[in-house]
């Protein structure tokens, strides 16, 4: 039985090194669920990211967005709920945990850390309609659903809503 138990960090892109920021990269673009084109950018700009490691192995990560107005548009529109910029400054996204890894309820801690960067703020999220694992752990971290389900336009399949309030 291995002592290691799997440690959750949480930093601004801009502490992290090149070889973190493309690992995460790597990660992201392996769950197949966004765009490849930007998303280096993309995560540099985020407001946090994080990573989940067991002893000196990467199983998961996610980050703290700040989304553009362009993607809370086509998010608003999709789902037919209103995200204000105001209400809303951040989406919870980019959340992949390695399939090996998978079962152990390992994107809770995750993403709770992820949230708790937000310092209260109100978050979105999105999720496939069908990642049933996701929307529970979402559940258990404050969002609720809301909206109505919308066709993915980066894979097949549909897309849910869900939102957390502020604090």
């Amino acid at each position: 039985m291995s002592d290691i138990h799997p440690i959750v960090s949480v930093n601004k892109p801009s502490a992290l090194s090149p070889t973190e920021i493309q690992d995460f990269v790597a990660l992201v673009l392996a769950g197949g669920e966004v765009m490849a084109h930007g998303l280096e950018d993309r995560v540099k700009a985020a407001a946090h990211i994080a990573f989940l490691r067991e002893g000196k192995c990467l199983l998961g990560v996610a980050g703290l967005k700040l989304p553009s107005q362009n993607h809370r548009s086509e998010v608003e529109g999709g789902s037919r709920a209103a995200l204000g910029a105001q209400e809303y400054p951040f989406e919870l996204g980019w959340v992949f945990v390695l399939p090996s890894a998978r079962g152990r309820k390992l994107s809770l801690p995750l993403c709770s850390a992820v949230v708790e960067a937000a310092q209260g703020r109100g978050i979105f999220a999105t999720s496939r309609a069908t990642n049933i694992g996701m929307h529970k752990t979402l559940t258990k971290i404050g969002f609720t659903r809301v909206g109505v389900e919308w066709p993915s336009r980066q894979n097949q399949g549909q897309l849910a809503l869900f939102v957390r309030n502020v604090a």
